[in-house]
């Protein structure tokens, strides 16, 4: 008996709802109450936000057990509600994946790397304000000088000539003024760190100290220091992912192994996928575990054949998987930023043709090409992790040859079932918002990639044809 039922009613699920139940029926509010899917709606916000909290707090089992007996007042997250859409913010799977894939670190290595890159750039902006201040004060000091000076008439012998170097009153000779004159006798570089306020001392340090790429000895430390640091946190996440999965599959490892002991092994991996799969980007994330799994475990199994020779093909195999996903991730991200500056390109142009419902189409196509290209980029890291994970399992000398030929075959017969997961027709059309953003903009790359061949095709074929084979 729960003492209020309103989270449930906004999700439309009963009190005795599931844990899944109550996910996917988030999954499908989610999309039919979101503003955008909703132009116009001045309601949908407040839906939005209605599902929002209620799946907060049912979602979380101790705050759930809380609501049932307390009611709301007792049923508030510890930092208190968030927004819904930062539920949106945790794209790629969120929390429930951890323990298979570990955090995601691309957006976080990224940000980083940027704001230590980009600090030099922030340092000649400041400087470039300094400047322009200089320069309006030096301006107006030289205006001033110019309207209390007394007149005189200029004479035209040469000794009397007016001087080009230095101010001069009652002339109409081009003048260097103050902070101009000192600026225009040095070098871009000087007069920046000068205008920022460097001793000499400084300016020659900040001299020595730029590098190939215009970084400073500082950025290039703090640069080599993050990257121990990433080194040292990928190295303790496969170490704990290794020991995770070492557990995960120990379920079938360490047993006899017979048809019911797997059938029991398979099954426990599908409830687990059941689950995964309602994530945003449950299945993309599952497909690419389980490729992963297979291709890493099936190169395994056959190195002990036939002398290694296959395993050798497989692992080039693998190396080939590997180039082509590098390359997809690079393209993917190229095609963003083209489409992103295709948009400032429009936005700046104006005119008739940009109206607001063009606009809305560009961003939502920017925003799909933008996460096609964080997908990629995550699912690269994603398979790059696993594959050390794998090789950790799998190749540890510590262990009989024969137990890791038994863990090679348990990461088939998972990476199988992740790898075919799906959802049902029911489940089909409940997609969150960014994963059909990013359906819709990767179809439409390839719907103007199948013109582009076939125009480029029909115009070759013109051209290969002979004048006189064209005419009737």
């Amino acid at each position: 008996m729960v003492v209020d039922t309103s989270y449930y009613d906004a999700l439309g699920v009963p009190p005795t709802a599931t844990e899944l139940e109550i996910k996917k029926a988030y999954r499908k509010l989610a999309i039919t109450t979101h503003p955008d899917k909703n132009p116009g709606d001045e309601t949908a916000h407040a839906r939005f936000q209605a599902i929002g909290e209620a799946y907060q707090v049912l979602s979380d089992e101790n705050l759930r057990k809380q609501y049932d007996k307390f009611g709301k007042e007792q049923a508030v997250p510890g930092g208190g509600f968030e927004d819904p859409s930062e539920f949106f913010s945790m794209i790629f799977g969120g929390e429930a994946f951890v323990d298979l894939i570990g955090e995601i670190s691309l957006m976080k290595d990224l940000t980083t790397t940027m704001d230590i890159t980009m600090q030099e750039m922030e340092e000649d902006e400041l400087a470039e304000a300094a400047e322009e201040k200089l320069k309006v004060h030096d301006e107006q000091q030289a205006a001033a000088e110019e309207s209390t000076a007394p007149k005189t008439e200029p004479t035209t012998t040469e000794e009397h000539k007016p001087s080009t170097s230095g101010p001069s009153s009652g002339t109409s000779t081009p003048r260097r003024y103050l902070g101009q004159q000192a600026i225009m006798d040095k070098s871009e570089e000087d007069a920046r760190m000068e205008a920022a306020g460097l001793t000499q001392e400084e300016k020659e340090l900040r001299k020595k100290e730029k590098k190939k790429g215009g970084l400073t000895k500082e950025q290039q430390e703090r640069l080599a220091a993050y990257e121990l640091e990433r080194k040292k946190a990928r190295e303790e996440r496969v170490d704990t992912l290794a020991r995770k999965l070492i557990d995960r599959i120990s379920v079938w490892t360490e047993t006899d192994k017979s048809a019911d002991v797997t059938r029991a092994f398979e099954e426990k991996i599908r409830l687990e996928v059941e689950n995964l799969k309602m994530e945003s980007f449950g299945l993309e994330i599952l497909h690419a575990i389980g490729q992963t799994y297979v291709q890493k475990a099936t190169s395994f199994l056959k190195s002990q054949k036939f002398l290694g020779i296959s395993g050798f093909f497989s692992r080039l195999k693998d190396k080939g998987t590997l180039a082509k996903e590098t390359w997809t991730t690079i393209s993917t991200a190229i095609d963003a930023q083209m489409t992103m500056e295709e948009m400032a390109k429009l936005e700046e142009r104006g005119g008739e043709d940009w109206t607001d419902e063009k606009k809305a189409e560009y961003e939502k196509k920017v925003t799909g090409k933008i996460l096609a290209a964080a997908w990629r980029g995550s699912k690269f890291e994603i398979q790059s992790v696993l594959r050390d994970v794998c090789d950790k399992v799998l190749n540890d000398k510590s262990i009989k040859l024969e137990k890791r030929v038994e863990r090679a075959h348990a990461l088939v017969l998972a990476g199988n079932i992740y790898s075919k997961a799906e959802r049902n027709p029911e489940e089909e059309g409940d997609y969150m918002a960014f994963e059909q953003l990013m359906a819709e903009a990767v179809s439409k790359k390839g719907k103007d990639e199948k013109k582009k061949k076939e125009h480029k095709k029909e115009k070759s074929k013109r051209d290969s044809t002979p004048p006189e084979a064209a005419s009737p």
